[in-house]
């Protein structure tokens, strides 16, 4: 039935596109609040909360099987309230409700549907179900709802004790990190290094940036080689392969097997914007071009795609378009064909196409079996030759391919996401030397700080001119560390001042004073059937993981050792799970290596301190502390120092050695602080 045809439901007047693909529903569904639950307390039904996202090929699927058919909606009408969530507007309830489905099957994923009492605790759940599938899990809860309702109640307690003793943190150990201690932290993480393909030895291969992250400030503070070895050969793995975007630049979210090479191509903002700022630092470090490339190309698509005249960028795009998974990307042999000319030969050998598909149904999905560099020899053509006409392949085929229909945008504005953002705009124009991405930097910066203000905090949403939805933990962690790193990047204390700001409200909000970790949400939010943490690193690092390094950073930077010490009471607070699983806790790790090693700081003063910053930056990890400014503003670390002459102040745990007035005179101290061992 087409949609023109229905009777839109109450979603109709959501803000969230994901939940507007949802509006022409048969099924009688709710936004999360009061209203719904209301209902199922008055008329003693089950509740049904149902969580995806815009981008999700999966929800899509189950929304086409379930969510449009007639009889499907009618039986979840008659005895169910049902409610749907955008994961990307509601972390806390998709936290509370995946952890619920991890208990239940082992697993999660979205779409997420939860089945819940009327009062929120849930009973049983799962991911994507098959209609059949479906119909029958609704007609069994609600048999069990009717004929044994004790029953469903044990479940419910059952689960909810589950879920608060995740919430469980391990006594301190009340013992720093030493070297030695970071050293078996990589030795266990390397364990699951796949040497042949990048990333870990495992599939579907997700990037992971954080760790990536780690290894770079690992050989940075080490000297160890095969840290920095296995971290170039996963980013040039992710980027000649199929999550990468060959014709317009981006990464998809993860590929399903262990070869980078068939992504589910929704490409999400988190994901792009944390890439950028790693082969940012990457290319800084190492000066190869593929790394340049990816970060121009990338950008491009941010600027192009997703971004807005105010200065912020929107969420996603869809992994579907024309009603198929990935249909904008790929190509059958006969519209190669058309499109390349007598570049087809060419095109078809560099990208590994075939004329049956690489892919299913026929498709190929571009990407290089080889390197660029290699292809060169192999093919033995003059390298000049040879990427003028693979520059003229991609033109060929970005032309026909901007004919097609595009993926369906999200474009809503995520705060967290564009707090990465703003880390990556700010580290790529340090490390390539453009100052107009910093000036988008800086733009980015002061929308979120006024545009997304909340009185003293932020709002999570900001979509057509509103902001909406208190901002999470997330959130704050995400904005504080751009503000850092753009502090960082363009010397304009006013954004270290601006981060601190938030640390602050951060602190009288979300601070659990007896475990000394934060909450998911605010104190002023509304109570859930858990107040959750989050602590372990994902695709996204820790909320908490973040705040850490930025307490003792800022802590540094504004000389407060008592919020020094409660950064790394943090990281005390995870130890244990940290020393068992170390690849889920690598942004936790950069901290650890501030303790093992000494903070590092690095202050520079004088009309040529942003020159000095920039031959050193590049070379440092980004656990070390830098202060400098470009605008005369100074935060109290830097008070103390004359700004008049070119001085570099090398400090670790505030214990100031003698300046220096060189930035090679300053890399040799740096050496003797790490002690490199050029492993």
């Amino acid at each position: 039935m087409e949609k023109q045809n229905r009777i839109p439901n109450r979603l109709i007047k959501a803000g969230s596109p994901y939940l507007k693909q949802h509006a022409y529903n048969p099924v009688d569904w709710f936004e999360w609040g009061e209203e719904a639950w209301q209902k199922a307390q008055q008329e003693n039904k089950l509740v049904l909360v149902s969580i995806g996202y815009s981008a999700c090929h999966w929800c899509h699927v189950m929304e086409h099987e379930s969510f449009e058919d007639e009889a499907t909606a009618e039986i979840m009408n008659r005895f169910f309230v049902c409610i749907k969530v955008d994961r990307e507007e509601r972390p806390d309830v998709d936290q509370v409700y995946m952890d619920a489905c991890q208990l239940i099957t082992g697993r999660g994923g979205w779409p997420l549907n939860m089945f819940c009492l009327p009062d929120g605790r849930p009973v049983h759940g799962g991911t994507y179900f098959p209609r059949e599938s479906w119909q029958q899990v609704l007609l069994q809860l609600q048999s069990l709802w009717q004929s044994d309702p004790d029953k469903a109640n044990e479940y419910a307690a059952q689960l909810v004790e589950g879920l608060h003793q995740m919430e469980l943190v391990e006594s301190p150990q009340g013992k720093k990190f030493s070297r030695e201690d970071i050293h078996t932290l990589y030795e266990k993480m390397r364990e699951q290094f796949d040497w042949k393909e990048g990333g870990a030895n495992r599939s579907p291969k997700f990037p992971l940036p954080n760790q990536y992250e780690f290894l770079l400030n690992y050989h940075l503070s080490t000297g160890n080689r095969e840290a920095l070895e296995f971290c170039h050969l996963s980013l040039l793995k992710m980027a000649n392969g199929g999550i990468y975007d060959q014709i317009g630049g981006g990464f998809a979210r993860y590929s399903t097997d262990p070869y980078w090479f068939a992504p589910h191509f929704e490409k999400m903002l988190y994901d792009n914007a944390q890439l950028i700022s790693l082969y940012s630092r990457a290319f800084g470090l190492s000066g190869a071009w593929v790394y340049e490339k990816v970060v121009r190309e990338t950008l491009q698509f941010c600027f192009d795609e997703l971004a807005l005249p105010e200065g912020a960028f929107m969420s996603a795009l869809d992994a579907d378009s024309e009603g198929m998974e990935g249909r904008y990307y790929v190509w059958t042999d006969a519209e190669m064909r058309e499109a390349l000319g007598e570049d087809y030969d060419f095109a078809c050998r560099v990208w590994h196409c075939k004329p049956e598909g690489n892919w299913e149904h026929g498709y190929n999905i571009l990407h290089f079996r080889l390197a660029p560099a290699e292809w060169v020899k192999e093919m033995d053509m003059p390298a000049d030759a040879w990427f003028a006409q693979l520059e003229r392949c991609r033109s060929k085929l970005a032309a026909v391919r901007s004919s097609r229909t595009k993926p369906g945008l999200d474009d809503k504005v995520i705060t967290s996401w564009n707090g990465l953002m703003l880390s990556a705009l700010a580290d790529a124009g340090f490390y390539l030397k453009e100052s107009a991405w910093t000036d988008r930097a800086v733009q980015l910066a002061d929308f979120i700080l006024n545009g997304c203000r909340n009185g003293e905090g932020l709002f999570r949403i900001w979509k057509e001119g509103q902001g909406q939805i208190n901002a999470f933990l997330e959130d704050y962690a995400a904005v504080i560390q751009g503000l850092i790193r753009l502090s960082e990047t363009s010397g304009q204390n006013r954004f270290y001042h601006e981060a601190l700001r938030l640390l602050e409200y951060v602190e009288k909000y979300f601070y659990d004073e007896k475990r000394g970790i934060f909450f998911v949400s605010s104190s002023e939010d509304e109570p859930l059937i858990v107040r959750k943490t989050d602590l372990n690193d994902d695709v996204i690092s820790s909320p908490n993981a973040i705040i850490a390094q930025a307490m003792v950073k800022l802590g540094y930077v504004f000389t407060d050792a008592g919020r020094i010490a409660k950064g790394y009471r943090m990281l005390d607070a995870v130890r244990g799970q940290m020393e068992k699983f170390p690849g889920w806790y690598t942004c936790w790790a950069n901290t650890a290596l501030m303790e093992a090693f000494g903070a590092v700081q690095l202050e520079v003063c004088g009309p040529q301190a942003g020159t000095t910053i920039g031959a050193l930056r590049k070379q440092l990890p980004t656990s070390m502390v830098l202060a400098w400014s470009s605008d005369g503003s100074l935060v109290p670390v830097l008070e103390t120092k004359g700004q008049a002459s070119e001085t570099i102040y090398l400090c670790r745990d505030q214990l100031c050695l003698e300046p220096v007035h060189t930035a090679a005179q300053a890399l040799e101290v740096l050496e003797d602080l790490y002690g490199l061992e050029n492993q």
